[in-house]
């Protein structure tokens, strides 16, 4: 578990918010950077907000949100069960990428190819209920030792983010073979809080300061600077 404290200047009536994410490249960065950072420190900024953050594997994001252990989790796909509230309104659509095996690489046709395939991706991210096609499907906790059984080809895909992928590159155990297939699926990302009237009270509170983003352009430009130039926040394309 990895701590960060958003600054703020100390007063001693600052309400703190307790916030749990996983870490992902560009979004939730170790260092405190990110886009999805760079949103809380705009709806809750410094002195008026003390922002501590748990990063943590999903699986304990959902454990923290669901407990109420937590006030706030970002990165939710729509309806993941999770006893929580979400925002009204969507931070961005994420795509989500695929690494493969040569041999499934060069038969991709979409993700109907996973039929009967063998699937793997990391814990309680679920996206099995998010793939209408029968797979041999499972979740573990270390996205190096399923790159490495990709690479070996002794499974035949690993759903993930490309950025986190391509990061552990480095430290496969024997030389690249899989193929990194982009954008296999894309859904609406939320930020959630917790089933509790603090948590009710917050969502109400970044409801109304999103929608200032918004409506400034400030969140689009925002998403352009972690992302890329071209990008575009809520592209379904």
């Amino acid at each position: 578990m990895i701590l960060i404290t958003l600054p703020v200047q100390a007063l001693a009536e600052t309400p703190i918010i307790r916030v749990a994410t996983d870490n992902w490249i560009g979004y939730t960065n170790l260092d405190g950077s990110g886009y999805y950072f760079d949103i809380l420190k705009r709806v809750f900024p410094q002195g008026d907000w003390q922002v501590d953050i748990e990063i943590v594997p999903f699986s304990r994001v959902r454990y923290l949100l669901h407990q109420q252990k937590v006030d706030m989790a970002l990165g939710f796909y729509p309806d993941d069960k999770v006893n929580s509230i979400y925002s009204d309104i969507p931070v961005e659509i994420d795509t989500v990428d695929i690494a493969v095996t040569p041999e499934l690489a060069a038969m991709w046709q979409g993700v109907d190819s996973l039929a009967q395939k063998k699937v793997q991706a990391l814990l309680e991210y679920r996206f099995d209920e998010l793939i209408p096609v029968p797979m041999y499907y499972e979740e573990s906790v270390n996205l190096l030792d399923l790159l490495n059984r990709v690479n070996q080809g002794k499974i035949d895909a690993v759903l993930d983010y490309k950025p986190d992928i391509l990061s552990k590159v480095a430290e496969l155990d024997q030389p690249r073979q899989f193929v990194i297939i982009d954008n296999v699926f894309r859904l609406e990302v939320y930020f959630v809080f917790s089933n509790t009237d603090k948590g009710s009270q917050l969502k109400i509170h970044f409801d109304k300061e999103l929608k200032k983003l918004i409506d400034s352009g400030e969140l689009d430009r925002l998403f352009r600077d972690y992302v890329g130039e071209d990008a575009t926040r809520l592209s379904l394309k």
